[in-house]
């Protein structure tokens, strides 16, 4: 049984699981990721960027 203090669900139109399918398999070759990773996997990316944005940081590429 899934813990409800550990996790929450969220609900996707079709078309935005859909564009999740086609992220989980191109985020990390060879391997496809399950949705919530994908979703995991986004989220904190994007959450490091604002992070470092707000605090002046510059990310070497």
């Amino acid at each position: 049984m899934t813990d409800k203090a550990k996790y929450r669900n969220v609900s996707l139109s079709h078309s935005t699981h859909e564009a999740l399918l086609k992220l989980s398999r191109e985020l990390i070759k060879p391997a496809t990721l399950s949705i919530s990773k994908t979703v995991e996997m986004i989220v904190l990316e994007r959450d490091e960027a604002v992070t470092n944005q707000q605090q002046g940081v510059k990310k070497n590429d």
